[in-house]
């Protein structure tokens, strides 16, 4: 068994993904920023409370933790607060990955590294969709710090030969995300406050959909694949479930059974309009496949999020 290392672990993937290396048999160590925010995390993880923002905190995390694995999901995760604190973004995103990659170069012991970069580091879709050639080219604030995040950690990859995997995943969803400014407990939450849900650029961005049982999954594969093999630098993590954010809001909604009140904006905004992926190679190397599908999972998810939120 192994000691793991997970910054972000109080965030949806970062919990679940903590969880199941718990449920496995490893000591899991949570890098925990906000010892009073809500999180699905399980007791049976060892949290430590700091920054990655400060390099003292991230060191102590090292040193405490020990690990043979690294994840690093910590970050200013929304791409709408990135336009009005574009100062704090780049500098969670890009500071603290460069505090992570550089503490783990001194500690030198770690077997397996994983970054979490996002989809919006390739920035404007170019073709079909999105492979991992494609040109990493964020504007946004958010985007670009993605991007920055992507390039930093394959310098330390190629550098100092660290063993890192650089990964890439569509818009994320499932039960235990307390964070409602994303989307389907958002739209749950206005439901149950009855508050207005207010949906940007007239609905009609398209996006890619996974659930976080697939992504930890994928997650788990990678590790394997980087003690075993380590011989491809990034993964896209997709499903091929495609939905316009008006398709999802009339999914949740008929889920529900009963309206919610919607304000649709229709001037458009500072994002990307369509985010489509392939993961094909993700596919090859591990063997790793998607499972679930918004419409297989949105009643589990919808009622989960009725009882908790």
């Amino acid at each position: 068994m192994a000691n793991i290392a997970i910054t972000g672990a109080t965030g949806l993937v970062g919990s679940h993904l903590s969880n199941k290396f718990s449920e496995l048999g490893h000591s899991v160590f949570a890098l925990v920023k906000d010892e009073n925010s809500k999180s699905f995390l399980s007791q049976d993880v060892t949290r430590i409370y700091g920054d990655i923002g400060n390099r003292r905190d991230i060191e102590y995390f090292v040193q405490k933790s020990n690990p043979n694995y690294f994840i690093h999901l910590a970050a200013q995760t929304q791409a709408y607060d990135s336009l009005k604190y574009p100062y704090q973004t780049f500098y969670n995103n890009v500071v603290g990955t460069l505090n992570v990659l550089e503490s783990l170069r001194e500690f030198s012991l770690c077997e397996a590294i994983i970054v979490a970069s996002s989809d919006k580091a390739y920035g404007e879709l170019k073709t079909e969709f999105y492979t991992e050639g494609h040109e990493l080219k964020g504007i946004y604030p958010y985007d670009a710090s993605k991007s920055a995040t992507d390039l930093i950690a394959n310098s330390y990859r190629e550098t100092y030969r660290m063993p890192i995997a650089i990964t890439r995943a569509c818009n994320i969803y499932g039960i235990g995300d307390y964070n409602k400014q994303r989307l389907i407990p958002g739209i749950v939450s206005a439901y149950k406050e009855q508050s207005k849900f207010k949906i940007r650029n007239k609905g009609s961005d398209l996006r890619e959909y996974i659930n976080v049982d697939d992504v930890v999954d994928a997650y788990v594969k990678i590790v394997d694949y980087i003690l075993t093999t380590n011989q491809e630098s990034s993964f896209n993590i997709s499903s091929g479930d495609r939905k316009s954010t008006l398709e999802v809001f009339k999914l949740v909604e008929d889920t529900i059974g009963s309206a919610i009140p919607v304000e649709i904006a229709q001037e458009e905004g500072l994002e990307i309009k369509k985010q489509f992926m392939d993961s094909t190679l993700l596919q090859k190397c591990t063997e790793w496949k998607p499972k679930h599908t918004l419409a297989t999972t949105i009643n589990e998810t919808v009622d989960w999020y009725l009882k908790n939120l």
